[in-house]
């Protein structure tokens, strides 16, 4: 003789996919990551164009750390003068 199956157990549900959370993380890290370098990126291209066109050439990122330097080395300087 056969047990009966019980008629009153739930179905199981499946585990919910934690896909979805971690990629808009993901996105969400990258984006607030790459705004500061698309903000340099444009400022640079406005401002200073050879320089751009220096890391362009040279693929290296120093000729945008240098103008970045001057730049605020400037600002503090005119900070300092205001005091």
């Amino acid at each position: 003789m056969a047990l009966p199956t019980p008629k009153t157990d739930r179905p199981r549900q499946l585990p919910k996919s934690r896909f979805w959370p971690r990629l808009f993380s993901f996105v969400s890290v990258s984006s607030i990551a790459m705004a500061p370098v698309a903000a340099l990126s444009l400022w640079l291209l406005m401002s200073d164009p050879v320089t751009a066109a220096a890391v362009m050439e040279q693929g290296s990122i120093f000729p945008v750390l240098a103008a970045l330097a001057k730049v605020v080395g400037k600002a503090v300087a005119a900070m300092l003068a205001m005091l």
